[in-house]
């Protein structure tokens, strides 16, 4: 391997004319030593980089000369010719900066000839009259003011004529940018054109010495009329809008320059500039110079851009620092501050927006300035309780969750700015206490930690005060924001806090103590909570806080490493400990403490902070650590091992011999990972870690080749080189084969995937292999068939492959710096061609109206007729028969092409097929439609691809590019088609992809008609759309298909630092053609528009241009849903949809409600300030006349759309009360939405008034609501109006209590307020009401409250009895149903609601009852006794499952006093109620509990309570667990297991007495197992064998007989091979039970440890063969496990009948399979564990015919197997892979039984076949230990 050299420098060589050549071939003298041959070497040069090493020599030469030397001739001209060089050089080159630094140090009396010389040479320059040349010539006067001493002096020289040649390019580059509208890349040449000069105007003025004078300043200077010609310059192109935003914001900036400059007396500048950014210039005392350059700025309307970059050119361009413009200064500054809050209501484009946000924060660094040195006045105008103030915390509250990045920047640099104001206030005084800092923390607290600004102010307070005032306030700070870092949204805003607060909290600590006891402080403030969330946090969390927190702590305090590895082994050994006595080590879902280390190492080593790999193993983690890291049950655990292994912050760190080791042992058992995330991380980990053995490998190699002799001081000495380079080679040669060898016949997909996918990684970081033509003669002949029969091309050869393969292998070439063009030119023409005509063939079926259905044939004539519709629509322009008729096929699936015509109805004879030898295919409609788009996918992909990497011909007979005008057209109008014509989604969508790829050629293109074509397809389409033309081929319906696309296409590839003039006309003409129209003609376009609008606002790349149609969009999607058209309402609501999610961001929560995608009223309307009039105008109009008595009650459609806005919106506290757009007038109408005749309506009414209402605010307008309700003496009210103002009292109250501590005494008081308003309508929840539906919301609220005051305070009984509450509630259920029962049907409107809101309060009452009276069920209405024996089915489930709540905290430990003592007799109840229930899930809840409950209390009152006894009890529930099909066969077989143990424990004596009843149990076990279950199911197997494990499975002295003992394992091997991988994980808690019992702790190092499937099944088999030798079982037990090995006696048979069937192909249909399970993985581990086994027991079978049976069945297999073999057709592996796979397996498993049969007949030295079972032995003792080792 070679060493990688560094990549060298490329500089572009100068050159000089012909005549400065022969100028210095005429001076050069012989020797070549003076200037002139050292020049003349230079320029013969064609290296850049040569040339500087001549240059820099040029001095050092000139330095030896004497002054004489300056009348020299030869230096002259040398000089001259250097100036020439210099002004000829590019900006960008090095050399001309090599130059200028050469020419600074020229000897003092050589000054005057060069500079004479320079200044004729720039003199020259400036003479130019090219228009194009103007660029150069100012970049030049650019590069001679910077840093170039000659330079400056020539400009000086020729100031007047600079500042003319200025003038001039900038008038004539602005004619020539009009006279080019429209070619936009001229026009943005131009532009910077522009923009760099006058950046070169200003650099003049602020450099140019003869500026700072007055002798200038004269009317008749030359140089004062060019300073004031450039000035009205510079206000023309600010007011031309047509011009690069950055052009006018830079001319803001020259304008404020040059008043600065220009005006006198200075100290009036100020005013000036104020006058003309409020408007208000007196025209008659300003300078007429002034008047006649700004003359637009005094007198004309300026434009809100000019004056924000007025704005932006005065913060920029005065001096602010030590108050040098006085009093007048601080005005300006005050008045600029108005002007910006007026223009930030105004401005709404986003580019101006930005340029807003950074101008306001450039004023607050101003202040700050200012504030420095400044008068009290304006102190008091800036400090933190000033309206200048407030106004900018208004605007940082508005913007601190904006959508752009920049602009959320700058609100925090505002925001921190403003903190630095107000303390400069108050300097001098203890500003920590500051009421304006208290009131801000206190403020920024109190809002939630889903808003994003919260963290940035509160990172900026944290540096201003200190952290230690905020964590005064609440110190549980650090971990509620860990807490919220689950929310991937939130998880940077959270982690950069953090950062901040530790950092600052360090440093404050540090200089507190002197001693370094502060640390374990910091620790315990920032480390432990950190600890607890890696071990105990949720999975999101745990990810995000070691992806972005615990590198950041980590990079502060290296040294907490040591102090969290030393915490962490501390909680690892404790549970170990603790599992030791506990089997059950938890679920899956729990890292844990391991977890928690591997990953911290992880993060430790990835970024530096462990010296070596060597260190780390030796010093932080043990191998056993390492080892069950990478085999561990949770995924991410294995994850972080393995990256701990691979990454390294040093890509050359040597790779240890025992990383190697780990490396292989996890391979082993992770490939078979289901998990696509998983996989990706192990192959690209992986991946890091072979890139690091080719880096190292190359040093290693560098060393071996070294002769030195002396030994290097580093890790590479700690052997030689040659040693570690074997050892990688053996590494990756053993790795190679491990993964060849995990191809093994049945390997799943996952396992091939991931073998293949690091075997191709391997290829790619030490080998690439690079070809095409072959594959161009493929689809050819594969075109040409499908041209004959796109029947046979769809079940045969389905053409996108090769297309696939050919794009892919065009992607490896560098097409743009091919050689041989002239051959290349033919083959990409043919494959033009070749991409026509297949996408020629597939495109009928693509442009059909119904693709996805269409097959021309069916089975009956009358289907053949509907069909005929299809095919007569189409009109295909293939030549073969494909669409001429419909075909009438037989009643089988398969059809013989020949026999077609037969079966056909009237069919001419020209559609005859002919050709006798056609083969018999299976076609479906879904294979023809599959192989079509995909075809034309594949097409459009390659052709966007050839367009994007193919160099094209600038001209049609250049010699230069593959792909000629002509065919860029062809490849544009080839998308135009399919994009608009196609119905297909698939097609489509990726013919879009290979479109952008085509428009964004098309704009960079230098070929004006190219550049064009964009532009003019947008018009075509947009003009089609618009003619709504009957004749049209665009497709209305399916979401106008592949229009949206389209347009899509090409307006997202419009430059994005032009104007976006496209997409502004184009979204100008689609609002007006979205909106409502009363013509029915314009039905059409307006879905169309609805429909495009749709797609331009989900396309992310438009980002923020496409923001301010969003208010217009939204009003077209809401007036277009009350469209009387279903088309245009169904487009409008998918509007709606996308501009929800552009609007509040992509839903990241389940809960619909959740406020993450939310936003303040304030934000909203600030951004759309047009949608605040429209919306409250529109919900006034739904409001009016939402109940209505005219007639039928009038719907309003558009609420729906009204009340999904509204409820996304929320008042914050930080939101001001001075607001115009405050949301106080959208109250009454939501509140009159709730008497909507729709309950859907009411309840949306209700969630949207939450957020409308402040917090403190509820209780108040809980009782206005109430208020509002009936009594019960009124005659006439509306049970709709009832129902919406009590659902708005529900949500609120519920709003309240969940935002409210309980232990805040105004809240205690406010409830109970509420609780007696709501005693004075407490009719509404009894009988005198005689609406259930508002009962039950009544009753809702009244539960709320009782849950609300159990949770404000402990003591809360005599509030609630000292208010009547329970005895009114009491006084309810009395009177209520289900005392008295119904006097009615069941279907009443809302009875199941009202039962269960009934219920739930009666339970409520029970409890509070109970909770009084000592735990005993007195004064209580009703009983759980009667409510349990209620007639429906809704009050017993309610039931059960709050007494089953309590059973489950009862036995998890969790409840204070275990069961309640109103529970405890309670067994007779349920045993009675078990036997009479009918309702499923009433039954399945008895039965939880009966299971929670333990069977000791209620099993012997079976035989007086049901008359079973405890065995016929045991029967009837097995009898459950064996017919049921749902959760109840679940359920029943654990309370069945339950019994059994049971029985077992207690009753030993009598154990035989149910011996049958064991048995039956053992098969119900074993056939609940089966695949086809459902999980729940196989779950609760799971959970019985773990519970049992002890008892039946590793019992020293087995309970069941060994048949059925070996079942259950069985059982276990099974359930660890399932495809479900949550049976999978639970089956590991049972092998992990296993291992952990006493006498099987020492089988393995794994015990106590938790492992992933994969290795389980190992481990489980180890234990298994363990215990066989420990039971002394092995005779009779090695048949059984050698049938195992053997496999079922019916596997051959159902491979054999497979053979003979005929193969049906239905695409996407899977059967029923196991794609995790591999079979010859169990059969290896089985055989190993086996032959190990055998080998230390030494045992033998007694006799030979003791193993005779199991010979014959393998003999007779082997016959069979060979037989089979036989009958295989040829290439059978790729024929009939899946009989193939099986057969292969089969002999695998016959062949490792053939082994161990010949081992223990001794013949193991007769065949070779045996030697791979002993080379296996030594892998087999990585899992087992002897028995006198101790367990890790």
């Amino acid at each position: 391997m070679g060493v990688k050299k560094k990549k060298e420098m490329q500089v572009a060589a100068l050159t000089i004319c012909h005549q400065d050549l022969e100028t210095l071939k005429s001076f050069a003298d012989v020797e070549g030593k003076n200037l002139a041959s050292l020049l003349l070497h230079c320029v013969q040069l064609t290296d850049g980089v040569s040339q500087i090493h001549y240059i820099k020599q040029i001095v050092p030469l000139l330095e030896k000369a004497d002054k004489n030397g300056m009348c020299d001739p030869t230096i002259q001209s040398c000089l001259d010719i250097l100036a020439g060089i210099y002004l000829s050089l590019s900006l960008k080159n090095p050399l001309k900066k090599v130059l200028a630094s050469s020419l600074n140090s020229l000897p003092d009396f050589f000054l005057p000839e060069a500079m004479h010389r320079f200044t004729s040479r720039l003199q020259e320059e400036l003479n130019t009259t090219d228009l194009y040349s103007y660029r150069k010539v100012t970049d030049n006067i650019s590069s001679c003011m910077e840093n170039f001493n000659l330079g400056r002096a020539s400009v000086n020289n020729l100031l007047k004529n600079v500042l003319h040649f200025l003038q001039k390019s900038l008038i004539e580059i602005l004619e020539e940018n009009r006279k080019c509208a429209g070619n936009h890349i001229i026009q943005t040449q131009l532009m910077n054109d522009l923009l760099v000069g006058i950046r070169v105007s200003m650099m003049l003025v602020q450099k140019v010495q003869d500026f700072q004078g007055n002798l200038w300043k004269t009317s008749d200077s030359p140089i004062w009329q060019n300073m004031c010609g450039l000035l009205s310059i510079f206000t023309k192109v600010l007011s031309d809008d047509d011009l690069l935003q950055t052009v006018q914001s830079t001319s803001g900036l020259a304008i404020i320059l040059f008043i600065k400059t220009m005006f006198h007396p200075s100290e009036k500048i100020p005013h000036l500039i104020s006058s003309v950014l409020l408007r208000s210039v007196d025209c008659t005392s300003v300078p007429e110079w002034f008047m006649s350059s700004c003359r637009s700025l005094c007198c004309g309307d300026i434009s809100q851009s000019a004056v924000l970059f007025l704005c932006q050119g005065t913060l920029a361009m005065l001096d602010w620092q030590n108050g040098s413009m006085g009093r007048s200064g601080e005005a300006l500054l005050l008045d600029t501050a108005h002007v910006l809050f007026t223009l930030s209501s105004q401005i709404k484009e986003p580019t101006l927006e930005m340029f807003l946000s950074r101008i306001l924060a450039s004023w607050t660094n101003s202040a700050i300035q200012v504030l420095e040195s400044s008068s009290p006045s304006l102190t008091d105008s800036l400090n933190g309780n000033s309206s200048i103030v407030g106004r900018l915390l208004e605007y940082v509250y508005t913007h601190w969750e904006h959508p752009l990045d920049a602009l959320r920047h700058q609100t925090k640099i505002m925001f921190k700015n403003l903190l630095q104001m107000h303390r400069l206030t108050v300097e001098g005084a203890d500003f920590v206490p500051d009421p304006f800092f208290v009131e801000l923390t206190e403020s920024l607290l109190r809002l939630e930690w889903h808003i994003k600004g919260k963290y940035t102010c509160l990172g900026c307070l944290v540096e201003c005060i200190g952290v230690e005032h905020i964590l005064a306030i609440d110190k549980t700070i650090p971990s509620q924001i860990l807490e919220v870092m689950g929310d991937q949204s939130l998880v940077p805003y959270a982690s950069d806090l953090l950062e901040t607060m530790f950092r600052n909290h360090k440093s404050h600590l540090k200089s507190q103590t002197a001693e370094s006891s502060w640390i374990d402080q910091w620790h315990e403030t920032w480390v432990s909570p950190l600890l607890f969330i890696l071990c105990e946090g949720n999975l999101d969390q745990k990810s995000y806080v070691i992806d972005y927190y615990l590198p950041k702590l980590l990079s502060y305090s290296p040294e907490s490493l040591q102090y969290m590895v030393k915490i962490l082994q501390t909680s690892i050994d404790a549970k170990t400990g603790q599992e030791q006595s506990f089997p059950s080590l938890g679920s899956c879902n729990s890292r844990g403490a391991l977890g928690a280390l591997m990953a911290c190492l992880r993060i430790a080593r990835a970024h530096g902070h462990l010296q070596s790999a060597t260190d780390t193993w030796e010093n932080l983690v043990s191998d056993a650590r390492i080892k069950q890291g990478l085999i561990h049950q949770h995924c991410q655990v294995r994850i972080d091992t393995l990256g701990l292994l691979c990454e390294s912050n040093r890509s050359t760190e040597i790779v240890s011999m025992e990383e190697m080791q780990w490396i292989q042992f996890f391979i082993t058992y992770n490939l078979n990972s289901q998990s696509p995330g998983v996989r990706q991380q192990i192959c690209s980990l992986l991946k890091k870690l072979f890139c690091r053995i080719q880096e190292s490998s190359q040093v290693l190699y560098k060393l071996e080749q070294s002769k030195s002799k002396r030994e290097p001081e580093n890790e590479l000495t700690k052997q030689h080189p040659s040693v570690s380079l074997q050892q990688y080679k053996n590494f990756m040669s053993s790795i190679c084969n491990s993964l060849f060898e995990a191809l093994f016949p049945g390997s799943s997909y996952s396992t091939r995937f991931s073998a293949l996918t690091i075997l191709g990684s391997i290829a790619e970081v030490f080998h690439v292999p690079e070809v095409i033509k072959c594959l161009m003669e493929n689809l050819e002949e594969e075109v040409s068939q499908a041209e004959n029969s796109l029947l046979q091309a769809a079940a045969a050869f389905p053409m996108y492959g090769r297309v696939h393969c050919i794009t892919g292998a065009l992607q490896k070439l560098s097409l743009n710096s091919l050689q041989l063009v002239s051959e290349w030119r033919p083959v990409v023409e043919k494959l033009l061609l070749m991409s026509y005509r297949l996408s020629t063939v597939v495109s009928p079926v693509i442009q059909s109206s119904s693709p996805e259905g269409l097959i021309p044939m069916d089975t009956d004539s009358e289907s053949a007729s509907r069909l005929q519709m299809i095919l007569n629509e189409i009109q295909p322009r293939d030549t073969n028969d494909y669409f001429n008729q419909a075909k009438i096929l037989k009643e089988h699936d398969s059809f013989d092409m020949k026999d077609l015509n037969a079966s056909v109805v009237n069919i001419d004879t020209s559609t005859e097929i002919k050709g006798k030898e056609v083969k018999t295919c299976d076609v479906t409609a879904q294979m023809v439609l599959v192989c079509c788009w995909r075809s034309m996918k594949e097409v459009a992909l390659l052709l966007g691809m050839l367009c994007q990497l193919l160099p094209m011909q600038p001209v049609p007979e250049s010699s230069d590019g593959l792909l000629t005008v002509e065919q860029v057209k062809e490849i544009g109008d080839y998308f135009k088609q399919h994009l608009l014509q196609s119905r297909h989604r698939g097609a489509f969508e990726l013919a879009y992809t290979g479109f952008v790829k085509l428009t964004e050629v098309l704009n960079r293109c230098p070929n004006v008609s190219l550049q064009k074509l964009p532009e003019q397809w947008l018009w075509s389409v947009l003009e089609e759309i618009k003619c709504s033309d009957p004749s049209s081929k665009l497709c209305a319906t399916r979401r106008s298909a592949g229009i949206p696309f389209y347009i899509q296409a090409l307006l997202a590839s419009e430059p994005k630092k032009g104007r976006m003039d496209l997409l502004k006309i184009t979204m100008k003409e689609l609002i007006s053609l979205a909106g409502p129209t009363d013509d029915i003609q314009s039905t059409v376009p307006q879905v169309h528009a609805l429909n495009i609008l749709r797609a331009l606002f989900r396309d992310t790349r438009l980002g923020e241009n496409i923001i301010p149609y969003v208010a217009d969009g939204a009003k077209a999607a809401i007036l277009g849903f009350t469209s009387p058209v279903w088309a245009v309402r169904n487009s409008s609501t998918l509007l709606f949809s996308a501009l929800i999610t552009r609007i509040f961001g992509v839903k990241r929560a389940k809960d619909e409600h959740s406020k993450t995608n939310r936003m303040t009223g304030r934000e909203f309307f600030s951004r759309f300030p047009e949608l605040y009039p429209f919306l409250l105008k529109q919900l006034e109009t739904v409001a009016n006349t939402v109940d209505s008595d005219m007639g039928e009650p009038n719907r309003h459609p558009s609420m729906f759309l009204l009340l999904l806005v509204l409820e996304r919106l929320y008042a914050s506290p930080m939101d001001g009360t001075s607001s115009a757009l405050s949301m106080g007038p959208f109250v009454p109408f939501i509140m009159r939405c709730g008497h909507s005749p729709v309950y859907h309506s009411r309840e949306m009414a209700a969630r949207a008034l939450v957020p409308f209402v402040m917090i403190d605010h509820i209780p108040n307008t809980i009782r206005t609501l109430l208020s509002t309700l009936p009594s019960c003496t009124d005659q006439c009210f509306r049970q709709n109006h009832i129902h919406g103002t009590l659902l708005q009292v529900f949500h609120l109250l519920q709003a309240y209590s969940d935002s409210k501590h309980g232990t805040n005494s105004d809240f205690q008081h406010e409830l109970t307020d509420i609780t007696v308003c709501t005693k004075a309508k407490l009719w509404l929840a009894k009988r005198q009401n005689p609406c259930l539906v508002t009962r039950a919301v009544y009753i809702d609220i009244l539960f709320l409250l009782t849950c609300c005051l159990n949770r404000s305070a402990k003591d809360n009984q005599p509030v609630l009895e000292s208010l009547g509450f329970w005895e009114e509630v009491r006084g309810i259920i009395s009177g209520s149903e289900l005392i008295t029962g119904f006097p009615w049907a069941f279907k009443v409107p809302g009875l199941p609601q009202y039962l269960q809101s009934l219920t739930r309060l009666a339970i409520a009452a029970v409890w509070a009852a109970a909770a009084k009276s000592g735990e005993r069920e007195t004064n209580v209405p009703i009983s759980f006794s009667q409510l349990l024996e209620s007639a429906f089915p809704e009050v017993r489930s309610l039931t059960l499952e709050a007494l089953l709540e309590k059973f489950l905290a009862a036995a998890s430990g969790l409840g204070e006093k275990g069961v309640p003592p109103l529970l405890c007799n309670m067994g007779e109840k349920f045993l009675l109620l078990a036997m009479k229930e009918n309702h499923p899930e009433c039954f399945c809840k008895i039965l939880k509990i009966l299971h929670c409950m333990d069977p000791g209390e209620w099993l012997p009152q079976t035989e007086h309570c049901v008359h079973l006894t405890p065995k016929e009890f045991l029967i009837w529930t097995m009898d459950i667990a064996s017919n049921e099909r749902s959760e109840i066969q679940s359920v029943a077989l654990r309370l069945a297991s339950k019994v059994i143990s049971h029985h077992m424990q207690t009753c030993v004596e009598n154990r035989e007495l149910i011996a049958a009843e064991l048995k039956q149990w053992v098969q119900l076990v074993i056939l609940s197992c089966e695949d086809h279950l459902p999980t729940e199911s196989r779950l609760a197997v799971v959970e019985v064998l773990t519970s049992t494990t002890p008892l039946f499975l590793t019992n020293p002295h087995p309970i069941l007989e060994l048949q059925d003992t070996l079942a259950l394992w069985k059982c276990v091997l099974t359930l660890l091979q399932s495809e479900e991988q949550a049976v999978r994980d639970a089956a590991t808690e049972t092998v992990t039970t296993a291992m952990s019992q006493e006498n099987t702790c020492q089988s393995t190092e794994f015990a106590f440890c938790q492992v992933d499937a994969s290795i389980a099944l190992a481990l489980a088999l180890a234990v298994l063969c363990d215990l066989l030798q420990q039971w002394d079982q092995l005779a009779p037990g090695l048949p059984i496990l050698l049938g195992w090995l053997l496999g079922e006696s019916d596997d051959l048979v159902a491979c054999v009948e497979s053979m003979h069937q005929v193969e049906e192909d239905y695409l996407f249909e899977k059967a029923e399979v196991n794609f995790w399970a591999e079979t010859l993985i169990f059969v290896k581990y089985l055989c190993k564990h086996l032959f190990c086994l055998l080998s230390k027991s030494g045992w033998r079978p007694p006799s030979p015919e003791m193993l005779c049976h199991l010979q014959r069945m393998v003999s007779e297999q082997c016959h069979l197997l060979s037989q089979f073999f036989r009958e295989l057709p040829p290439a059978a592996e790729f024929v009939k892979t899946v009989e193939f796979t099986r057969l292969r397996i089969q002999e695998e498993r016959t062949l490792a039984c053939l082994r161990l049969l010949a081992f223990l007949e001794g013949k193991e030295g007769e065949d070779t076949l045996v030697l791979s079972v002993w080379d296996s032995y030594a892998e087999s003792r990585q899992l087992t230990l002897p028995r006198t080792e101790a367990a890790c």
